[in-house]
């Protein structure tokens, strides 16, 4: 069988040989254009001399001068690995972040979560050259423990080949970026070449034969008078993956009928991505002292991931779609059921495509000496557009289409920055006193527009009259009826659309100076104010003191916050999920605070995060290309936002429900957002980095290691916390992780060897009989990637890899409900369960 998702896999596979081919193709051309040149020591990527942008605004600050932790992950450690999308090149370079990988069609599935250090992905902010990333137009509502309910930006729609850097802030910075920077923040530096090109095309697949990716990058520079104009473009896109085993119900249905269902029925695996991305970046300056600036994107993501494959007779979900339903009102007439209409039942499959388009234009410069400016303008927009197909809206009868336009989300933003930096070079001590205010204005958007009607609607067979019913008459009839609104997605109503907007408003202050020769301090404040959650001043204190060359310790405390977003707030969509007692699928609603039936459970407004982050450290800096840091951080958040765990409705909420005019019949389970618990996270990151010659060999070894523990301190919302969660909060991601990596070159021969480590973790269920039998905690796993590079000159290379060449998998999943859906391996699983894989690349400059 071929499944939808599968089409034009061909096209693109030959699209991706063709553009490895045409690298072998160039060699001649390349190698005849530029004699074969010695190789070029590569400056190891965390070097202690590597100058950083991001936690300061002093010029000329480096890594091992910061006061606060970060991390730089050059190009070159996105490029060594078999990964195309930048949240997994992410996850591999810096330990402390941590990504899902979604393995079933949900509500999300098209934008993968990331957590640093254990905390949602929209408490940690994201820059793009040191501005804001606008969000994502979609929310997590999958029901994980710690992103459910997150709003942040989609970091896979920023192509590697773009990228010059990121530095990676471990450290709250919400009094100096505002908003979102709790846990940390991630800042994308574009590159600015004003001269040649460079392709690269990737090409892999995992052991199993499956999972084929491919990635096809382009990088321009040119001059533009004085400054520079660099484009960069990506097309990649990966194949579904195959891990699950047959569902014992479709085998008996195929072994009954003889049917040619697919085996395994329902895939379980990695989405289907299609991917097409073009970022810009440019300044000219306008004279001595004047630079305009401009940078943007355009993105656009096709992604396709299965749901729960229905199956006639097996688990189903309330007014279940193949229940037998009378065509007239004639006790013995005839009735239809879309089991004979489907047989072997139906596979459900979602599809998102997302366009996403950004610009960001500003002047910079001096007004007098010492005295800088920069002045911004951003707008933003991201849309989702959702449908899903081979399903139906079973209500509508047998005539029902197979597949709907469900509706859109739209995430809409604009930005105004004024920024200054005043160096007082004549102060009371040594070094200049650096002193920056500024203030900003956010206006952000949040639309969801209805689907087709069909997608949603109530048809003639939502409620019939049956007579064939033990004890129907037309004096006492008894009714049933089929499922409403497409099966696996239902469409966004119109009562449910909208479009709803906040602004704010924010004025900071800091100044960093050196009172004493060894000693830096730093102190940050920051105002602001949202339009419909009131104001917030958060501040900020770090320090570094060197105790003698080589060696200094740092630290920080601050105060943080996160608003919750419009579309936190207003978002309302349906999902099906595994009921774990009876193996059966749920209908589950999420549903906005301000509705009705989210009052009755208790419901609330929503309530700004508050946190408070310490962090202490050392770094030891002896030269010679030698690094280390060690650094501790506890960072305690109140009010946690997040979607409750689903609530079953209950016979009795059913009749208290429907008596105040609330329709909930198709339903079994309601959630919403709240202010759910707090927490406690801490741990310490280490990080290593060495560089040294052995006879003419060069090493260049880079080692970091994580440990993060979280604690639920109090659940201020009962509901939205079942014994699942509650145990996974502390326990979902691995509390250890880290990563060693090698790279041994020997003129134009390199190999690169990464051990990546993955602490144990736990997949807990929820409140069932002898629940905690049912918890599984995963061993540790330590994964090996390889790649073996030959560059030719310095305008062409190629490479060959593997990722967890080693071929690890998890543990097995041992949960029946969840075997029972065909699932072999757990879906929490940190480094996925797909298996190992090889690449190979090429890359070619002009």
């Amino acid at each position: 069988m071929i499944y939808p998702f599968e089409r034009n896999s061909i096209r693109k596979l030959l699209g991706s040989a063709s553009a490895f081919g045409l690298g072998l193709a160039l060699l001649p051309a390349v190698a005849a254009a530029q004699e074969v040149a010695p190789q070029a020591e590569e400056k190891s990527p965390a070097s202690d001399t590597t100058i950083i942008v991001t936690g300061t605004r002093r010029t000329g600050v480096t890594v091992a001068d910061s006061p606060t932790p970060i991390d730089v992950v050059s190009s070159e450690q996105l490029t060594r690995q078999a990964a195309t999308d930048t949240n997994d090149l992410l996850r591999v370079a810096v330990p402390s972040l941590n990504v899902t990988n979604f393995t079933t069609a949900g509500y999300a599935f098209a934008i993968r979560p990331f957590s640093l250090r254990g905390l949602s992905p929209d408490q940690t902010l994201v820059l793009v050259n040191s501005k804001r990333r606008h969000r994502s137009a979609v929310v997590q509502l999958s029901r994980l423990p710690l992103s459910s309910g997150a709003q942040g930006p989609d970091l896979s729609l920023i192509p590697s080949i773009a990228i010059a850097r990121v530095e990676v802030l471990r450290d709250g910075a919400a009094a100096q970026y505002g908003s979102d920077a709790i846990a940390g923040v991630i800042n994308f530096q574009l590159r600015e070449d004003d001269g040649g090109i460079q392709l690269d095309a990737k090409y892999g697949q995992y052991y199993e034969g499956d999972g084929e990716n491919y990635d096809i990058q382009a990088n321009v520079g040119l001059p533009l008078g004085e400054g520079f104009i660099n484009v960069s473009g990506q097309y990649s896109g990966n194949e579904h993956t195959y891990r699950g085993t047959q569902r014992p119900d479709a085998a008996a249905i195929a072994a009954a009928t003889g049917g040619t269902i697919a085996d395994p029925a329902q895939p379980i695996g990695d989405p289907k991505n299609e991917l097409a991305s073009l970022f810009v970046n440019s300044e000219i300056p306008l004279g001595e002292s004047v630079t305009l600036y401009g940078f943007g994107n355009y993105a656009w993501h096709d992604s396709l991931a299965t749901q729960f494959y229905r199956v006639p007779g097996g688990p189903n979900i309330r007014n279940s779609m193949y229940r037998s339903i009378p065509l007239t009102t004639t006790p013995g007439g005839a009735r239809f059921s879309f089991a004979t209409l489907y047989p072997e039942g139906l596979l459900p499959t979602q599809r998102y495509v997302v366009q996403d388009q950004s610009v960001t234009v500003g002047v910079r410069g001096d007004i007098a000496e010492g005295l800088d400016y920069d002045l911004s303008g951003n707008l933003a927009k991201d849309s989702a557009k959702m449908s899903v197909f081979d399903t139906i809206n079973p209500s509508l009868g047998p005539t029902a289409p197979t597949s709907y336009y469900v509706g859109t989300q739209i995430q809409k933003e604009e930005q105004l920055h004024a920024d200054f930096v005043y160096e007082w070079a004549k102060g009371p001590f040594t070094e200049p006193v650096t002193f920056a205010f500024g203030a900003e204005y956010r206006r952000e958007t949040f639309i969801m527009r209805a689907g087709e009607p069909d997608s949603y609607r109530a048809g003639p067979f939502a409620r019939v009259y049956d007579p064939d019913a033990p004890g129907s008459t037309p004096a006492t009839p008894v009714y049933v009826g089929l499922e409403i609104g497409a099966s696996a997605f239902p469409g966004i109503q119109p009562a449910q659309a909208g479009k709803w907007s906040r602004s704010n408003k924010a004025f900071y202050g800091d100044v960093e100076f050196e009172p004493l020769k060894d000693l830096s301090l730093g102190f940050a404040g920051r105002y602001e104010h949202f339009s419909d959650f009131g104001g917030t001043f958060n501040w900020k204190v770090s320090g570094r003191f060197e105790i003698v060359d080589g060696l200094a310790l740092r630290g920080s405390y601050n105060t943080g916050f996160r608003a919750p977003t419009p579309g936190q707030s207003h978002v309302s969509a349906r999902s099906t999920s595994i009921d774990i007692p009876t193996g059966e699928l749920r209908n589950v609603a999420t549903v906005p605070v301000d509705t009705p039936v989210a009052a009755y459970y208790g419901a609330t407004p929503l309530r700004p995060e508050k946190s408070k982050n310490f962090s202490a450290g050392a770094v030891v800096d002896l030269g010679a290309d030698f690094l280390f840091t060690l650094d501790y951080f506890h960072i305690k958040l109140r009010d946690r936002i997040g979607v409750t765990s689903n609530i079953p409705i209950s016979a009795a909420d059913r009749t208290a429900l429907t008596a105040r005019g609330i329709d909930v019949s198709d339903l079994n389970a309601i959630a919403f957002f709240t202010n759910a618990f707090d927490t406690t996270t801490q741990g310490f990151d280490a990080v290593a980095s060495k560089s040294f010659h052995w006879g003419d060999v060069r090493f260049d070894v880079n080692g970091a290691l994580n440990y993060t523990k979280t604690d639920l301190d109090r659940i201020t919302f009962p509901l939205a916390v079942d014994r699942e969660r509650s145990v996974e909060i502390a326990s979902y991601y691995p509390k250890w992780r880290g990563t060693l990596t090698g790279v041994a070159q020997k003129g134009a021969f390199s190999v690169m060897t990464r051990l990546n480590y993955y602490g144990k973790y736990t997949d807990a269920v929820a409140n069932v009989p002898d629940a905690a039998s049912f918890d599984q905690t995963y061993e540790a796993e330590l994964l090996v990637d390889l790649e073996l590079r030959y560059e030719l000159n310095d305008n062409f290379e190629l490479a060959i890899g593997g990722s967890n060449i080693l071929d690890n998998y998890p543990g097995k999943e041992r949960i029946p409900a969840i075997k029972n859906f065909g699932f072999i391996y757990p879906i929490n699983s940190p480094f996925g369960f797909n298996g190992g894989s090889w690449y190979a690349r090429t890359r070619i400059k002009f």
